[in-house]
């Protein structure tokens, strides 16, 4: 006896909603592979690797405290100056890399010309993978406020 018996393959029914998420949020990016360039050297990205694939990119403003001690003193306490920022990730439906991604790979958002690296890379086992990223740079000639 199965807890849901009008649902027979939960998995199949999370790839339904990885590709609903997609079909309504994903646009355009450019995954490049980059391999080692040695002890203590930079990665080399491969765009004779690259692929143009849809992934969802998401930039989730964040508050970061910079620095423990700096700031003001309020009420006997320090205060630390709170700058705003964003945090970029972008997810994908497990099916559409031909490779497994990795840190360090490149990965471009076709809307903006903006480059990302991969930080760390986290899977739902499931349906879709996650890619934490930090930015690198824009095509020049890209509009500042994009």
């Amino acid at each position: 006896m199965t807890l849901f018996p009008e649902v027979n393959d939960w998995r199949a029914g999370m790839q339904d909603v990885s590709a609903a998420i997609d079909e309504t949020m994903a646009e355009a990016v450019i995954v490049t592979p980059v391999r080692s360039g040695g002890v203590n050297f930079p990665k080399i990205p491969e765009p004779e690797k690259a692929i143009t694939v849809a992934a969802v990119f998401m930039a989730k403003a964040e508050t970061v405290v910079m620095g423990e001690n700096m700031g003001k003193i309020h009420s006997g306490h320090v205060v630390s100056p709170l700058v705003s920022t964003r945090k970029p990730v972008f997810t994908f439906d497990h099916r559409v890399l031909p490779w497994p991604l990795k840190q360090g790979y490149r990965i471009k958002l076709c809307r903006t010309g903006e480059t990302f690296e991969v930080k760390d890379v986290k899977s739902d086992s499931v349906a879709r993978i996650t890619a934490d990223v930090v930015q690198l740079g824009r095509e020049s000639g890209a509009p500042w406020w994009e």
